[in-house]
């Protein structure tokens, strides 16, 4: 499950899957936007931790990919999840393993949030770190989103991104004179291809 800005920037960036569809952190909490509905034409499988709504599969993917088939895949939804693992990289290789060979991974992480801890809240993570994380893959379209609805600021990932997110900032007063700089709400959207290996 999601936000809305999440579900409007894969409906933009990936208005159809291809192939089948892995959903992780599906569990329907009554304030989350679905993704089901989107891919409705093919395979959808929602992945959480614990049985709830819109589960299909319990797994911890910080302990592998357990009865889901590796590289079966043409899209792999996680979205504010990556966040509560306390070892992301893991995690990170168990969701290459569900991608396949020039399947699609749709990320979305905090780089500025508050903590929020479900289970617990461990990262937070910038382009370049989802870069790291993922290095098997191409990454096709990027955004910052905010908590205001439809504010999606294109990153292109070829450049320089340092400054988009400092040219967001605002200043306030502080009691003991000069401002305070605050920086919106930001998660971080990449879309990736898995790339195919050559051997």
């Amino acid at each position: 499950m999601g936000d809305v800005n999440q579900r409007l920037f894969l409906e933009r960036h990936l208005p159809q899957a291809g192939g089948p569809v892995v959903e992780i952190g599906s569990k329907e909490y009554g304030s989350t936007t679905s993704f089901r509905d989107l891919y409705r034409d093919v395979e959808y499988v929602g992945v959480d931790l614990e049985a709830g709504p819109a589960v299909d599969s319990v797994v911890d993917l910080t302990q592998g990919i357990g009865s889901l088939a590796e590289a079966h895949f043409a899209l792999v939804i996680c979205c504010s999840v990556l966040e509560h693992t306390p070892a992301p990289w893991v995690m990170a290789k168990n969701l290459t393993r569900l991608v396949r060979p020039g399947g699609v991974l749709y990320l979305s992480v905090p780089w500025v949030w508050r903590f929020h801890p479900y289970p617990d809240d461990y990262f937070r993570f910038s382009p370049r770190g989802v870069e790291a994380l993922f290095p098997g893959f191409k990454w096709i379209g990027a955004a910052y989103s905010t908590s205001l609805t439809d504010d999606l600021v294109p990153l292109d990932l070829r450049g320089d991104i340092s400054m988009i997110d400092d040219g967001m900032a605002r200043y306030a007063p502080t009691p003991q004179g000069g401002a305070r700089k605050y920086l919106p709400c930001l998660m971080v959207n990449m879309l990736g291809r898995r790339l195919v290996e050559r051997g």
